[in-house]
């Protein structure tokens, strides 16, 4: 009889053969294919494959083995399924994430030399251009079936948007983005001459892209960003991996939201803030005292290491049983235009670490750690690097649930609930620690407010924050600026990740209000004397998978 691992094996098997992401997840050493295929015929026969998919996994006995690898593959293929029905798949455009930024994620920062995973570099430039033309005939194909009522929403994004990627684009192609990738000392001649013929290439299907967003596409765009409440729940409960109530949930945001920004105002001014904006009057005192002011890219990158370290010792006695991986990441400071901490991944074949990178101003060699402490919790411990390790030593679980199966909800969902376990566990060390964690809970709950809004036109409820009825995507900008104080650059590259990938900005905050739940309701199943360490084993042990299957796995158990 075929079993759920049969069907696993087959279908991440037919992803290989078209997507270097499933072929590394099956240690296949050289992929078919240096970048992921982006064409229409592609993106068309992977939604018939899902589908085939799902009905062979219904048509298995209610108890066939694997039934959380079952529950997980089901959840993940009707949500991407539902997700290409809206038209948002193939019409991708933003400013964030497109498939032109997976391909430049191909290659950014890596080196081509004579090696082979220099080659593979190179590789992957040379499929560049072929992949830029693929992306273009997606768009096209998408206007099609748009126009032919495929599509529950639109098959062509907004203006803003493509403007936007035109824009990037554009800016790739003047500055030869390909032709300044690292290349080893001593590169043989023949590297170098292919190295510079990819490059060119690469410029003129940049320029191509350009013409064909501004003049063929820009035509047939709606000047509208909301998605409307048509479309928008399907894109929430695909990021989220589960349905919600949306009027619940923005009621619940503009609640933690006027909570929060209270709770700023009292920390900050026990903290000597004073005036009519305390938080910013407290925030340049905690810059300029030396208890949290680091000076010198050694001494960022060794208080980084001492912060994962002692993160690390309180988890393990506490919390969790860690995996002897978890010391296996690197802490990392890069200059960049502005200064955020971020994690990636060690790949299948750990051919590279995983990093927690701190990126701080070009030039500028300075940190206030106050305020991102709860970003390294975030994104190392007990965040996406303990996730992801716990993930990786999880021998039972299959390559496409390790490696592809990636929801936003509970990735997010759960970095973010590691922000407050951060501070249950007593990680979060003092009042400025703490009030540098509430400016990233508030950022989060602006995002919850601004998203629902700005995609279903609702109005803004009264409140304590702001006396505007209408939502603005200038609006939005200020709520990041005021409340979380986010600069204004970033805030307007924010509003418009919104604006570009509905949904995504509830992954967060409503993700952890989800894992939340999901703790509690496992603790009253489980009586008074359940240990938090046991949840946090059996919820990892799962995988990830959506929020839906996650909460109705662990209570089954």
């Amino acid at each position: 009889m075929t079993t759920v691992r049969q069907i696993a094996d087959e279908y991440t098997a037919a992803l290989a053969a078209r997507e270097p992401a499933a072929a590394l997840a099956l240690r296949i050493e050289r992929p078919e294919r240096a970048l992921a295929d982006l064409s229409p015929e592609w993106l068309e026969a992977r939604y018939a494959l899902q589908g085939e998919v799902l009905d062979r996994l219904a048509a298995l006995p209610d108890d066939a083995p694997d039934a959380v690898l079952r529950a997980a593959m089901v959840e993940r293929l009707s949500g991407d399924r539902a997700l290409f029905d809206t038209g948002f798949t193939m019409r991708m455009v933003a400013g964030l994430a497109s498939p032109m930024h997976l391909i430049l994620e191909g290659v950014e920062g890596l080196t081509i030399s004579d090696d082979a995973g220099g080659i593979a570099v190179l590789e992957r430039t040379e499929a560049a251009p072929a992949a830029v033309r693929e992306y273009i005939r997606s768009l096209e194909r998408a206007r099609e079936l748009g126009r032919e009522g495929r599509f529950s929403g639109t098959g062509v994004a907004s203006v803003r948007q493509i403007g936007l990627l035109a824009d990037q684009a554009e800016g790739w192609a003047d500055a030869d983005y390909f032709a300044t990738l690292d290349r080893a000392p001593g590169l043989s001649p023949e590297l170098t001459a292919r190295a510079d013929a990819a490059a060119a290439a690469m410029a003129e299907a940049l320029r191509e892209l350009v013409r064909f967003l501004r003049e063929d596409l820009t035509p047939d765009a709606p000047a509208e960003d909301a998605m409307g409440l048509e479309v928008y729940p399907t894109m929430v409960a695909s990021m989220l991996g589960t349905p919600v109530d949306l009027e619940e949930v923005y009621a619940f945001g503009w609640s933690e939201l006027e909570r929060l920004v209270a709770l700023s105002r009292e920390l900050a001014e026990q903290l000597g803030g004073t005036g009519d904006d305390p938080v910013r009057s407290a925030a340049r005192l905690l810059d300029a005292d030396p208890r949290y002011r680091l000076e010198g890219i050694e001494s960022i990158v060794a208080w980084l290491r001492r912060r994962v370290a002692e993160s690390a010792e309180v988890l393990g006695a506490e919390a969790f049983v860690l995996p002897s991986t978890i010391d296996d990441v690197e802490c990392v400071v890069s200059q960049a235009s502005t200064g955020v901490v971020y994690y990636t991944p060690a790949p299948p074949d750990g051919s590279v670490p995983s990093r927690i990178v701190w990126t701080i101003p070009s030039g500028v060699p300075m940190a206030a750690t106050w305020q991102e402490v709860t970003s390294v919790h975030h994104e190392g411990l007990p965040g996406h690097h303990l996730e992801h390790a716990m993930n990786r030593a999880n021998a039972g679980l299959h390559p496409w649930q390790r490696y592809l199966c990636e929801v936003h909800g509970y990735a997010e969902g759960w970095a973010h609930y590691a922000e407050a376990l951060s501070d249950e566990l007593g990680l979060i060390r003092d009042p400025a620690e703490r009030l540098g964690m509430v400016l990233g809970q508030i950022w989060r709950s602006a995002r919850i407010v601004t998203d629902i809004g700005l995609h279903t036109k609702w109005l803004l409820p009264a409140n304590s924050l702001t006396t505007e009825t209408e939502w603005t995507p200038e609006l939005a900008r200020k709520f990041l600026e005021d409340f979380a104080m986010v600069e204004p650059d970033l805030a307007r590259f924010e509003v418009d990740r919104y604006l570009g990938i509905p949904g995504q900005a509830l992954a967060f905050k409503v993700g952890a209000k989800l894992w939340m739940e999901a703790r509690a309701a496992w603790r009253e199943s489980r009586g008074a004397d359940a240990r938090l360490a046991d949840f946090h084993r059996e919820a990892l042990a799962l995988g990830p998978m959506g929020l839906a299957p996650l909460r109705a796995q662990l209570l089954a158990g």
